[in-house]
């Protein structure tokens, strides 16, 4: 612990120069360096009042208590290192953003690295700049000029990890890190667990809402890499913390009081924040005779050509997912494979089914679509509705049928540029309509002024959807919020939507928790979407078919039940753990 009462310290600018070589010659070891941190913390705001906060614009972000008091005792409690692993949806960019700008008011925030997902670099530039008022370059944006040219900067860990920047990050001193989804930094065998543990910093904040995703390594791992020698080696760690069986644990005081040193978790039972409902509308639909036939012709195309050549599943588990979501994505992978392989085996096949596709006259989906944003057209504020889909073919066919209708329609999609991508979101915003979107925007967008989500086509990854709905499903949405998935029946779609993602309740399930179901189910090297084809492609009858989906679905169960093992062991890790609330 600190000599120093970090509420009690008085420096002025002036002596704390002085004083911080006072300390720099002296022995102390951890504590001492925290010592010196904490100082610097102090300068100039002896009271330790979160001061900036009094600067910013009520309406551009609301301070909820856990989150204000999490920023506090990240700063002035845990000397400017702390591990925020609050439950998904309560805020930790948030968080984050009042101790940057608590630091920047304090003037000890001299360089700053925010590492992150690839998807998530812009929103948390974004979000900082909105919200705080502080401007961070992208390793995204057209002036960064690399890793030492900027002072504050927002990039992807594994553009940071490259060989191409991986010198630069390591050669300079960081005031502060930041680093979201801490959790993928939990395997010390990684070229990003490695680059974290090189990496010179005086502060660093690190984010996860999954500490623990699969044993409690995982939270050693990231635990030790905030503050080496917290928990001792790791075999020591294992044995005095955890029976051999991964099932109980031993020392939990102990655990809890180290843990208390480093971790703040809130929890939204423990918060006073009010989530709106989150209401699922299932529409199933028959296809039409012509949808049916082209529907079993690519089915047969794909379990023949799959049994003959299984090095190109990819393109065959694409033709199977666009089958269902609109004759014109179809047609473009076909026509592709046409051109680009002149002895393509099945080509007869193909073309068939590409005079399948130019029979087809009326798309189901696309006017049992129109019936659900004339719904919203007639009772939402400016009738907003988002429609997702995978496919930049099927979005310009329903952008061209909305349009046909009379419908304002916006169009997003990867192809927009950063700009082009913000002021398409204002225009629904101030317009309304209906906005189809690709999954550029499954993550990275705040939309709560939406409360209306349609799943055109369904995504055979859970987590993808669940990144979609978590667009307007999340902290600022003031209203009931509506999913409605499509599917077409006696297909994939339907099978995926009935015996998969209902089995796992997946339209009510959080994102930590989704993210600890799949991991377990996918330990084997399998992943959820091949395992979805492999029994697609290989059931010898429909009866088959549904009773490989059903025991997919048992397997399914089981994970989940193992998932939801893990959140009562991850319960008795935390249970009594201290969230923040005050004494006073």
């Amino acid at each position: 612990m600190s000599d120093y009462d970090l509420v009690d310290v008085e420096v002025t600018h002036e002596d704390n120069d002085e004083l911080l070589d006072s300390l720099g010659d002296s022995d102390g070891g951890e504590d001492h360096i925290q010592t010196v941190q904490a100082v610097r913390l102090q300068a100039g705001q002896p009271d330790s009042e979160l001061r900036s906060l009094k600067q910013l614009d009520e309406e551009s972000v609301k301070m909820l208590e856990h989150q204000v008091d999490t920023a506090y005792r990240a700063l002035f409690e845990m000397d400017g290192k702390a591990l925020l692993a609050d439950e998904v949806g309560l805020g930790k960019t948030i968080e984050v953003g009042m101790i940057l700008k608590e630091m920047h008011f304090r003037e000890t925030d001299d360089s700053v690295l925010i590492l992150t997902p690839a998807q998530l670099a812009k929103q948390w530039q974004a979000e900082l700049l909105e919200k705080f008022g502080l401007n961070f370059v992208c390793n995204y944006d057209d002036e960064f000029e690399g890793f030492d040219s900027h002072d504050y900067i927002i990039a992807s860990i594994d553009t940071a990890k490259s060989d191409r920047h991986r010198a630069t990050v390591l050669n300079r001193d960081w005031d502060v890190l930041v680093l979201d989804e801490a959790h993928y930094v939990k395997n010390e065998e990684t070229d990003r667990y490695d680059l974290i543990d090189r990496l010179s910093y005086n502060y660093a904040f690190f984010l996860t809402a999954t500490p623990i995703q699969n044993e409690l390594t995982d939270l050693y791992n990231v635990v030790s890499l905030l503050r080496p020698g917290l928990f001792g080696t790791r075999d020591v760690f294992h044995q005095y913390f955890v029976n051999s069986n991964q099932e109980t644990l031993v020392n939990r005081d102990e655990l809890q009081d180290r843990l208390n040193k480093v971790m703040i978790r809130n929890r939204r039972a423990d918060t006073d924040i009010d989530f709106t409902e989150r209401i699922i509308d299932t529409r199933k639909f028959d296809p039409s005779p012509k949808e049916r036939e082209l529907y079993d012709a690519v089915s047969d195309y794909v379990k023949g050509a799959y049994s003959q050549d299984q090095g190109q599943k990819l393109v065959l588990m694409l033709l199977q997912k666009e089958v269902v979501s609109s004759p014109a994505a179809l047609e473009v992978t076909i026509g592709k494979r046409l051109d680009e392989q002149s002895e393509l085996t099945h080509a007869d096949e193909l073309e068939s089914i590409m005079d399948l596709i130019d029979d087809i006259d009326t798309i189901t989906k696309q006017e049992r679509l129109l019936d659900i944003v004339e719904e919203a057209r007639e009772n939402v504020e400016k009738g907003r509705v988002i429609a997702f889909t995978q496919f930049r073919a099927t979005q310009r066919q329903v952008l061209d049928r909305l349009a046909a209708e009379g419908y304002t329609v916006h169009s997003f999609h990867g192809g927009h540029s950063s700009q082009e991508k913000e002021d398409i979101v204002e225009n629904f915003e101030a317009e309304g309509g209906v906005l189809v979107s690709t999954d550029a925007m499954s993550e990275g967008r705040n939309l709560q002024f939406c409360n209306i989500m349609v799943n055109y086509d369904l995504p055979w990854n859970p987590m993808r959807v669940e990144q979609r709905i978590g667009r307007i499903h999340r902290i600022g949405q003031k209203r009931s919020v509506y999913i409605f998935n499509m599917a077409l029946n006696d297909t994939v779609e339907e099978y995926v939507l009935e015996r998969l993602y209902h089995k796992i309740d997946l339209f009510q399930q959080s994102v930590g928790e989704l993210s600890s179901i799949l991991s377990r189910l996918e330990e084997s090297g399998t992943s959820f979407e091949d395992e979805i084809f492999e029994r697609l492609v290989n059931a010898g009858s429909e009866v088959d078919l549904e009773n490989d989906f059903d025991d997919m679905a048992v397997d399914l169960q089981e994970q989940r039940d193992l998932a939801d093992k893990l959140e009562e062991f991850n319960s008795g890790v935390f249970e009594g753990f201290d969230l923040g609330a005050s004494d006073d």
